[in-house]
């Protein structure tokens, strides 16, 4: 029996290189996708740094989500439709204060020749804060404070707390220390449920308590208000804070 090979390659050529053609079509209308993914996170970023600047100024809460959309929709036509689910100006998420933020629900969709469409559903967040500075109702540290090699340091809690304490204390130890997050990191301690830090990478920047902790965390996480400072007593005393009872200060 005679086979006929050269036949045979081209019953395959016909039927391999239509769905190769249509396979690197599609996914032209996929990397287009991307394309206009990467500059909408592009446009939200530049728009919302510029709110953080003006937000010393003026009250942006309308304007910068509204300039995102606007240029974002005007821009890409494969942006079918662009949603605001949340907006946040000079608010406090996550531990964090004067935080300006954005969230988007993006319907794209990208035609290609075929007539085949593409269609995705893309969420778009970012965070920043803006350059406001902060004002407190405490006095700092003077030159003559930081000079003064005779003077008696001690350890407050700026977030939380009214005592100042000594190096030795046992409040100290339980604060937090920073690690990169790791496998025997994972295995010691368990994902934070306020921050979700279970979502980080390993590799990712978190905080966790040695002593007494059983979760790691997010930096901003509101877990992480034990963290203490060292300051001069004399400014400790200034600012309101009294001898912890425990160590004596």
């Amino acid at each position: 029996m005679h086979i006929n090979k050269k036949g045979s390659y081209l019953l395959e050529a016909a039927i391999s290189l239509p769905v190769f053609i249509i396979a690197v079509i599609i996914m032209s209308s996929v990397i287009l996708m991307y394309a206009c993914i990467e500059d909408c996170a592009f446009i939200a970023a530049n728009e919302l740094r510029l709110g953080a600047a003006e937000a010393v100024m003026a009250d942006t809460s309308i304007a910068v989500p509204y300039r995102i959309k606007k240029e974002i929709v005007e821009g890409h036509s494969q942006v079918h439709a662009a949603r605001i689910r949340d907006a946040g100006f000079r608010c406090e998420r996550w531990g964090v204060d004067e935080l300006l933020l954005v969230d988007f629900k993006l319907q794209l969709k990208s035609n290609n020749p075929l007539g085949i469409r593409a269609q995705a559903d893309y969420d778009l967040a970012l965070v920043t804060r803006a350059y406001v500075g902060r004002e407190r109702d405490e006095s700092n540290m003077s030159a003559g404070d930081f000079m003064d090699d005779d003077a008696e340091a001690v350890y407050i809690f700026p977030k939380r707390g009214e005592k100042y304490h000594s190096k030795g204390c046992a409040f100290l130890k339980a604060a937090s220390t920073s690690a990169t997050l790791s496998a025997s990191i994972k295995r010691k301690y368990k994902a934070c449920p306020l921050c979700h830090s279970g979502r980080a990478e390993n590799g990712a920047l978190v905080y966790y308590f040695p002593s007494d902790g059983e979760d790691y965390h997010l930096p901003g996480c509101s877990s992480l208000q034990r963290n203490y400072i060292e300051i001069d007593r004399d400014t400790a005393l200034r600012r309101g804070y009294t001898a912890c009872s425990k160590c004596g200060g």
